[in-house]
Parts: structure tokens; sequence; C-alpha cells
């Protein structure tokens, strides 16, 4: 989740800095719900009387602001919805963070649109918005906005309301699939509303508007690229209203213009990437319009079905109190006593927030659309649901679910057994029908297991449990929807025993190999205990032994869990380094200090690890010295779900009160009634789920185990119906805020000191706490009290040193037929012992090093060193070489490789190069096309993108996507030369033919800018469409094509006098352009079509389209003009295309997010940037066979070659 805006292929973001949105909160109480009021003041006592209507308790505007730099945009929604309904009608303002599409801090709303993912780190969804505006249309309906105040809007469950500022009133509720709405418009000829139906949150493909008679529209639309991976939709709509129309019309660009009210022939339909429609009233007698709309992923009769089975009114006052009424029949699942009136009202709406999503993906009538694209129909009383965030709700969600919606919860699990029939594998991050691939780990088992566990039991079991080894045992087998594989790097886990860090995966904008492997071990322990507990204990006892495979990442010479090489080797340093991205080296989203404890089925194997209960307990203290720290800095995250147990870990060191104190810390300090008042992304109900089991006193620490382990409970009365006759009662008489410390509990009655309860598997259990302000150092202490941890024998460690491996000096430059010295170093200088290493260096031909090896002993704290000399034969080309110097340690101990890096040429000579920029480092990797060797990484600006090298190959031009500005470097020297601010997100370089000018495009605003090689200045931008990728100029210099990925289209820029003279409506999501060897056409890649345009440049259309990989992104035309490589990042290779024909090629898989493609001055090579798997591969191009792969920095993106060998 990066929180950085990303143009490339990592779009998660979690943190976009903007001040936090304080303020009134506008809550709308449902009357007809109202209950006698609990005292503002904390009650106490066992006899607190429990809230009789929750409902009346939620603040739906919650999380829908900013809680500051780290926590950025909660990202929920305020806008009506039922409890997991298909629909979530509600508002979107200009900020439109991810999912939720509403900013607290924004003062206009641009559209009420259907659907909305609650808290996720990516864009998505935002499909269909409505806008009623009054008088004459705006002349660009489609990017139009409406002011509005807080002071007029309020929400609760089920309904949304808002005074617009033009003298609107939106009144809105929902049904699982249907909103109600009734627009109140001042007396006029002219009450318009907008239907933006390309208007989704990622723009829409394929969007169709129809006026279907005189009171109803349909359409449908296409999106989907969740994190930029290859997944998509179509969603179809259906509205009616309660009068006829008055005028009606269509846009397909930025014009609209009326068509009269019954004619059913002209202006009736839209279709396009930008298309759209409006209907008008007359209101002058009447100001209150009706409006009822339905949503389907089957088809608009699908759409209409579900109005007729659902919109059963135009009243919306009775509708909102129905759907008020289920989601207190929901939120009474838990029965809460006493506490703060804001304690309360952060309980409800956090549990409120848990019951968002997953969400219902089947029509009334059963019919959904399956992972294999077929439609399917299921039995009565049976739903399909979608959208699980599995990385963020298997660990506290998916039980809270199960306790107390095990009828849903027991349909997810279904569902997604459901879709590992069709789509062949279990999803990790599901969007609709389509697989996205997204973040750590195979989350659906732990799923599976825990809602199990936690009383969900109504689905198949073994299919399920055969999905789930299908998914860890299977590597044979073609990837889902032709791209998806559920473990990434499957092979490796299951010859190591862990997962090499040698690429990213599942969008980590780093290596993630130990975060990988620990997601793996738990998921393996998920599959265990489902496998136990329904009998098949051989699959139970080989799965609880893969489970231990956290051991095998966890560097005990640090006390760190770490990522191990292809080798087997820990990276030199201590355990917690800032490696410069989104979090450390080795992880997804987080660092070594924090993942450590990521292990929750055996923590006590970790503090073993650690040095035992005194080290870990310091560990941690020092740990929770900050609560919300980031990705970046050694302490905790409350806001990323891989913590969320972690404050509980103190439970198996003998520390509870700590736990119980860490806790409450973290309940007071991070969650709050306000629009911030959340640690981070809500992520689908995930964060909120957390505080719910925390303020019951009580979490699930282990996922697939009926086990409950002990903090300290908030209020002081809790029932919770865990269905089937089961109840868990809390009663704690002391509870207060200041009051966190346990000094007894007793189960139905019977003291225990155990920190851990068993889940009830019938009738009721009551937990009793005595609390004090004071902390008991004895209670819950003993060694038999602590929870139970999972180990399948004794823990075994690799072997680990301190010692490391490095050369002095790193870079060595010699002329051929030259020799020069420097040293192989042990550097022992973080270690505490001594330590013995034998290291051997292997040199590539033409290279000599001596000597070869030798044996070399370091004392603790100090660095022995051994020289060596390095020679070049004298028939050697210039070129960068690479001598590769390895070595073990004690017991077998694998040291990190290192290299000597040697630079051959003589004085002045260039090397050919190709230049490859690092997203994740903010560094250009130079690399030699002729010996296909890095050379020493150059520092540039933050998020490095395109590259483009002028035509002589002097400078290279580098734009920078986070620091919005471009850097530029001598190519002789390899030194930055300039830095040239531009406008914002920087995504894309070219350079004109005559070497004067290079342009840049400027993601976030929409323009392009001309830099001036000769003065390193930049002109005044030019705006184009929304979000400018990749630019390329028309083969003679004059044009400069620009994709606009956010609005379908390709501008194009005339170079001379800096204006747009012509817009192509092409794809969803166009990202680059290349040219037929004539011109005569011109080539678009369209990211969501998973297609190629064809654009005649004669008329400036699109003419045609060619099938593609998944996800395609660059497209060159080889130099001898016969073929067009496109880059396929979501099917991580290549798709060439016939020119004459055009007609694709065999798929040529190059590596994870092939992303960017250059070609080697004698054209015969093709270099392919695979993003995923931080490389570059060699393409021959004469038999479009891959030759070789060279490893770069992390999340490479562009590419640029000198023109000359």
């Amino acid at each position: 989740m990066s929180r950085t805006r990303r143009v490339s292929v990592f779009g998660r973001t979690r943190r976009a800095s903007t001040g936090a949105g304080a303020g009134l909160l506008g809550l709308t109480v449902v009357a007809a719900l109202a209950a006698p009021a609990v005292p503002a003041s904390a009650a106490t006592g066992a006899a607190a009387a429990l809230v009789d209507h929750p409902v009346t308790l939620v603040d739906p505007f919650i999380g829908t602001g900013s809680g500051g730099d780290v926590v950025g945009d909660v990202d929920a929604f305020p806008g009506a919805t039922a409890p997991f309904g298909m629909v979530q009608w509600s508002p979107d303002t200009p900020g439109r963070p991810a999912g939720g599409g509403y900013r607290y801090t924004d003062s206009s709303i641009t559209g009420f649109s259907l659907t909305h993912l609650s808290g996720v780190g990516c864009s998505i969804a935002g499909d269909v918005p409505f806008l009623p505006t009054v008088g004459v249309l705006p002349a660009d309906p489609s990017s139009a906005s409406v002011a509005f105040s807080h002071a007029n809007e309020s929400a609760s469950p089920g309904r949304y309301r808002v005074g617009l500022d033009n003298g609107v009133t939106a009144d809105l509720t929902a049904t699982a699939r249907t909103g109600l709405g009734e627009l109140t418009y001042p007396r006029t000829d002219r009450a318009n509303l907008l239907v933006k139906v390309a208007g989704s949150a990622n723009g829409g493909a394929g969007a169709t508007f129809a006026v279907a008679g005189d009171r109803e529209v349909t359409g449908q639309v296409s999106s989907g690229r969740f994190c930029g991976q290859p997944d998509s939709y179509t969603l179809y709509f259906a509205a009616r209203f309660d009068r006829p129309f008055a005028a009606h019309g269509t846009w397909g660009g930025t014009a609209a213009g009326d068509t009269a009210a019954g004619d059913t022939t002209a202006g009736d339909t839209a279709s396009g990437t930008v298309a759209g429609g409006y209907v008008s009233f007359d209101t002058r007698n009447d100001p209150v319009v009706g409006v009822r709309v339905a949503v389907s992923y089957v088809s608009v009769a699908g759409a209409e079905a579900n109005l007729r089975a659902e919109a059963g009114t135009w009243d919306v006052d009775r509708q909102a109190a129905a759907t008020a009424h289920d989601w207190d029949t929901r939120l009474r699942a838990i029965r809460i006593g006493g506490g703060t009136a804001d304690q309360r009202r952060t309980f409800y709406t956090a549990l409120y927030h848990a019951m968002l999503m997953p969400t219902v993906f089947s029509d009334a009538d059963g019919r959904y659309r399956g992972f294999d694209g077929a439609v399917h129909t299921l039995p009565r009383g049976q739903a399909q649901y979608a959208n699980y965030s599995g990385w963020d709700i298997y660990r506290s969600e998916i039980p809270l679910l199960a306790a107390i919606a095990p009828d849903v919860t027991s349909q997810l699990v279904s569902s997604l057994v459901r879709d590992a029939a069709q789509g062949g594998w279990l999803p990790k991050w599901p969007v609709a029908a389509g697989y996205t691939g997204v973040m750590n780990g195979d989350p659906a088992g732990a799923i599976i297991a825990s809602a199990y566990a936690f009383g969900a039991r109504g689905f198949d079991t073994a299919a399920a449990l055969a999905a789930m080894r299908k998914g860890a045992e299977d590597t044979t087998s073609p990837p889902g929807q032709g791209w998806y594989v559920e473990r990434p790097s499957l092979p490796e886990y299951l010859e190591r025993g862990y997962v090499p860090n040698t690429g990213s995966s599942s969008i980590s904008p780093l290596p993630n190999g130990a975060s990988e492997t620990l997601e793996y071990a738990v998921d393996d322990f998920a599959i265990s205990r489902l496998a136990s507990a329904v009998g098949d204990r051989a699959t139970a006892a080989r799965y609880l032994t893969r489970s231990q495979n956290w051991s095998n990442v966890f560097d005990t010479a640090t006390g760190y869990a770490a990522p191990r090489d292809a080798d087997g080797a820990f990276p030199p340093g201590p355990g917690f380094q800032d490696t410069g991205g989104f979090g450390q080296n080795g992880f997804q989203e987080g660092n070594a200090a924090q993942y450590t404890w990521m292990v929750p089925q055996n923590l006590r194997g970790v503090i073993q690890g650690i040095g035992g209960d005194a080290a870990a307990i310091a560990r941690l203290d020092d740990y929770f010295t900050q609560l919300n720290a980031g990705p970046d800095r050694p302490y905790h995250w409350q806001g990323n779900e891989p913590t969320f147990g972690t404050p509980y870990a103190y439970l198996a060191a003998g520390a509870p009160w700590k736990t119980q104190e860490t806790v409450r810390r973290i309940e007071t300090q991070l969650y709050a009634p306000t629009p911030g008042g959340e640690p981070g992304n809500d992520d689908c109900g995930a964060m909120s789920s957390w505080y719910v089991w925390s303020a019951l006193g009580v979490y699930p620490q282990t996922p697939g185990v009926p086990a409950l382990v002990v903090g300290s409970p908030l209020f002081p009365r809790a029932e919770v119906d865990l269905g089937a006759g089961r109840e868990l009662s809390v009663t704690a008489p002391a509870a207060a805020t200041a009051n966190p410390y346990v000094h007894g509990l007793r189960v139905n009655g019977a003291a225990t000191q155990r920190t851990w309860i068993a889940l009830p598997g019938k009738g009721r259990t009551t937990l009793s706490f005595d609390l004090s302000p004071a902390p008991d150092h004895h209670w819950g202490t003993a060694t038999g009290a602590r929870p139970p941890s999972y180990p399948a024998g004794p823990v075994r460690f690799p072997a680990a040193t301190r010692a490391f491996l490095r050369t002095d000096p790193a870079q060595l430059r010699l002329a051929p037929g030259g020799s020069t010295s420097g040293s192989v170093v042990v550097d022992n200088t973080q270690g505490t012992v001594a330590a013995t290493v034998s290291w051997s260096v292997t040199a590539p031909d033409g290279l000599t090093v001596t000597p070869t090896g030798a044996t070399v002993t370091a004392a603790a704290g100090a660095a022995a060193s051994l020289p060596v000399t390095v020679s070049a034969r004298s028939d050697l080309a210039a070129g960068y070489y690479s001598a590769t110097v390895t070595g073990t340690g004690a017991g077998g101990a694998v040291l990190a490789r290192t290299g000597i890096l040697v630079t051959v040429a003589a004085a002045g000579q260039r090397i050919p190069t190709a230049y490859v920029s690092n997203y994740s480092d903010a560094t250009l990797t130079p690399v030699d096309v002729g010996t296909h060797t890095a050379g020493p990484p150059i520092p540039v600006g933050s998020g490095p993108d395109g590259v483009a090298l002028t035509p002589d190959g002097a400078e290279a031009y580098v734009a920078n996507n986070n620091s919005n500005d471009v850097t530029v470097i001598d190519t002789a020297t390899n030194a930055v030369t300039a830095t040239v601010p531009v406008g914002s997100i920087a995504a894309s370089v070219v350079a004109q033919p005559d070497g004067r000018t290079v342009w840049v495009s400027n993601f976030g605003d929409g323009t392009v800018q001309s830099i001036a090689t000769a003065t390193h200045t930049a002109s005044a931008p030019v705006r184009v469409g929304a979000n400018p990728q990749r630019l390329t100029l028309s083969p003679d210099g004059s044009q400069l094509w620009v994709p606009n990925q956010g609005s379908g289209t390709v501008s194009v820029v005339d170079t001379a006098t800096g204006a747009v003279t012509h817009t192509v409506t092409v794809g969803a999501q166009p990202f680059d352009v290349a040219f037929a060897p004539d011109a005569a056409h011109a080539y678009v890649t369209n990211t969501a079509d998973n297609t190629v345009s064809v654009v005649d440049t004669a008329t400036w259309t699109a003419t045609a389209t060619i099938p593609a990989g998944g996800g395609p992104q660059a497209i060159r035309l080889t130099p001898d003009h016969r073929t067009l490589y496109v880059a396929d990042s979501g099917s991580g290779g290549v798709t060439p295309i016939d020119v004459a024909s055009g007609a694709p090629g065999a798929f040529i898989p190059t590596g994870a997010g092939a992303y960017a493609i250059g070609f080697g001055p004698d054209g015969a090579t093709a270099w392919v940037v695979d993003t995923g798997a931080n490389d570059v591969a060699t393409l021959d191009v004469a038999t479009g066979m891959v030759t070789g792969h060279v490893r770069v920095g992390n999340a490479p993106d562009g590419i640029g070659i000198t023109p000359h060998a």
C-alpha cells in the first residue's frame, strides 16, 4: 500500500499528505429506533444498561478524513448501504480517496456513485456517479461538481442526506442491490440529473447510456485495474424515475445536447470512454423527484430484475427505516453497557464498518458472473459475495464475522470455494469476479480456517480443504484468468522452506521474500487447523510441520526475521534497516521490527530466537514507544494489519499487564469518533474489527484456532451472541479508560490465571474481570498461563553470523591490459564473537583476481581484510564487469555474496549503456549492453519512472514521480548535472530528434512541458487529458502523442506551437504509443482493456483493436519495423504483434510485471524491464527467445539506451 502517489504498477496508496478533517459530524439518528441514551459519563458496574438500539450510535463520518501524515486517508465512505450490500450510494468529492471516494475536508461533490469499497488503499469502484444540477448544463458534464457544507449534511446506517449549494437536496437510502433517492430541486423548468457513466474511480471502458421510455435510463461501464492489476469487471445499472422526463440527452465527450422528451430515436444513447447522459425535469409545480436505481454484474436485465425484487416503495423514510432495522439487527449481535458516549460511538461505528464488506455479488434471482466469465445461478437462499481484502481481514475481521454473523460468513467461504472451482485457484484479494493478486501470502486459507473455527461451518469443508491444498502444493496448473498465481514463488518455497528475496510480488514495491515466507507459514498453519478439525490427521501433521517455515527466515545473529537470498544468506547489517523504500527490503509494507512478531502459530519459538522472555519484553517495550510509526521506523505501526497481534505478544512472554496497558494506549490514542479517527486505512473493516475485539477484552490471536487471548475490557458489560445458542458475556464492573490492568479473571465463576480462553462451543460463557488502575505483575505470568503455541518439534534456525563480506573499494577502474588492487574484507564490526570466514572469488573471462580465495578470522567488533589484484586482458572489450565473492562462516552460515565491480575502459571511452530507473530506490542503474553487467547505481529524484536519452546519447533524462522533477545525467561521467522542477508526478520523458527539447508528462496535473536541453529549464505547462502517461513523438518529431490514462484519450500536441490539435478516443486507461513504419497508423496500449488500439493518423480515429496480454503497458516497434512488442505487466512478458497483419503472436514470458521495453544499439536485442522481478530480461529479436536477466534495483520502471555501440 504505497503512501505516495504511484504512476506505475503499484497503485495502492496508504498516505497522501492532507490535513486532518476535524470538525462536527452530522449524524442522523433513526427516530424509529431511538432509545433512552446512556448517560455521557462512564457507566460502571455489572448493572450498566446495555445499548438497546446500537444503530443510533453509528457515525458513518468516522473514517472519512485523514489521520495525519502516517495515517493518510482512512478511506471510509458516509453513504447509504445495507449490511454487506452490493450498492453503496455515496458522495464522491474531488480528492476522491481510494475506494471510499469521499474526503471530509473537500467542499464540493462530483457525484453520488453507486459502488464503493470501504477503506481500501487502491482506487476502485465509484461507478456511475449521479449529480443533480440546476439550469444550463455545464460545459463539461463529466467533470462537473457542486459545492456543499457539512452543516447541511447527515448520515446514518442506510441513509445519507445533503443540501447542495445549488439548492438541491439529495436524500438517499439503499437495499442490498438498489438505491432509492429523493431529489428536492428548486422550482425550475430545468432540474437536471447528470449520469456520469464513465466516471468510475479508475476510469471506464465500454461505457454506455441509454434512455428507455420516458422515465428510465440504463447503461453499463467496465472498470477495474485494482492496484494496477489486470482485473476488470462490468457493472450494469437501471434507474427509474417517478415522473416523465421533460428533456434528456447524452454526451460522448465534453459537450451536451438536448433530445425532446419522448423521442426514442435520436440522442437516446451514448457510448465510449467518456460517455454519459442526463435527464431533466420541470419542478415548478412539484420539486421532489424520486429515483430508484439498481446494479448488476450480469446484465441490464439483471439490474431491472433487482429493481423489481427490492425497490418496493418510493418512500425514502420508509425504506431508510427498514434498512436501519436491518443494521440494528446485525449490530445487536454485540450489546455493550457503560463506557463514555465517545467510546460507544467509536465501538458501534467500528462494528458497522466491519459489516460493510465483503459485498453481495449475485442478483436477487441468484445469478452471478463467475471467475470463469460465465453466468451461474445459485439455489434460493444462497448468495455470492465479492471484494475480500484477504490479507487485511483474515486476522481479526473474519473471526468477528464468523462469530456474530455465521450465516453470512458461511456464504462468504462458499463464494471463495466457488471462485476456486471456476477460476482454478483461491483468490487473495478478489474484486468482483476477478483475481488481483494484491498483497502477501495466500490468505483465503486463513479466512476459511478461521471462519470454521469461529462458528461459520455451513460450507463444503472437503472442497475448501482441497482448494487450500491445491494453492499450497500445485506448481504446474495454468494460472487463473491467464495470469494469476495463488502463491508466487511456490516452487522455491517448497524446495527451500522459504521464498528467496530475489524479486517482488503481490504489488510489493520492494522484494518481499521474508514477509511472503511468514505469510505462507501462517497459511500452512491454517490448512493444518482445518484438516485437523475435519479429521484429516495426515494433512494436519504435514502442514503443521510446514507452518514452522517461519524459522527459516529468522536470523538468530540479529534476533529478527530477515530475508534470505537464493544462496540462503541473510543480508548484512542489523535486523532493522531503513533501505530507502516503502518499508524494508524483504518485507511488504513494513520492516523487520514489525514483522518479526507475525508468527501467531508459535510466538514461543520467536521468543526463544530473540533470547528468552526478558529479551523479548525489552524488545517489545522499545518497540511500543511509538504506536503508529509507519513502515520505515522500528516501532509499532497499528495502521498496518501484520502488526495487529503484536500488542498481545507480551502474553507469550509472561507480561500480560503490558498487553493490557499497550492495547489501552492504542484504543485511546489512535481511535476516536472523528473523520480521521482510525490509525490507517480501514481496509474493508479490518482496522475497525481490531478495535471491536480489543474493546471487548479478547482477541483472536491465532488463525484457525477457536480461542481468544485475553486483554482488558473497555466496557463494564458486553453480551455477544455467537449464534446456535452460544453466548459470550463479559463483565468488568471497574472498567474505565484509566483501569486497564487485570487483577483477576473468572470463567463461568471459576478463577483462572490463563491469559486465553477457548471459544464457547455451546451455551453461555461468562468472563468476569477484576480491573485496576495499577498493574498486577503476578496474574497470568506463569508459563502454564500463557496462550498455547503450536510447534512441530524443536525450533530449528539456520546458521547465521554477524560477519559479512565487502570489497574495498567497491568499484575499480582500469584500462584493457592494466591491473589495479583492492581488498576483500570480512567485516565483523557488529559481531560479539570472533568470526572465521572462508571466501572465494569468481571472475569473468578476461579478468583475473588473485588470490582467488582465503580463510580469514575477524575479531569481535573488528574487520579483517586481504589485498587482491585485479588484471584485465589487453583485448578485453570496454564495459562493466563483476567478479563475485562468496563465503561461509561457522556452522555453514552462508554470507551474502558481494562483488568487485570493475569498469574496463580507456580514458574518455564511453560504454554502451541501458539506463534503468528503480522506483523504490530513487536510483538509475546503468547496464552494459555488451557484457550485460549492472554498473554502480546513480542517485536521482524520488520515484524515478520514465527515462529518455538525447539523440546523441550525451544526456539521460529521468522523470521522478514523487519529487516532481526531472534529473539530467551526463552519460560520459554518469554524474547528475541538473534537476529541473516540473509539474505534479512527472511520469515520462521523450527527446525531440534535434536534441534541443525534451518533453515531460505530468501525471498528477494533466499537463506536458518542454525542457530546453541547452538551459535545462521547463516551459509553461500545456493542458492535455487526465493522467498523461508515456510520451511518443511522431517519426518526424512534429507531433507529441500523449496517452491520457484517466481520460481514455490521446492528446496530439503540435511540438512547434505547443497547442493540442486533436484528441483521439481510444480504450480504457491508455498507456503508451508506437507508430507504424510509414506513420499511417499509431498503436496505443489500453491497460484496462488488455488491447491495443489502432489509430488512423489521417482521420484521428481508432479503427481497430488488437488483443494483448494482461495489463499492456509499453509498446515498441522493433528496429526491423516488422513487429510491435507489447509489455504485458499482468501476464509477465511480451506479446509480439505482426505489423503487416495486425495479428498477435505467441506470448513470450520475461518476468513478473513486464513494464518497459528498449532496443540495443544493434537492434538485435530487446531489453524488457520486469518491475516485479527487479531485473531486465534480454530478448533475441530474431528468435523471440529470452537469453538472460540482469538484476537491477527495486521496482524498475523505465529504460533508455544509448543510441550508439
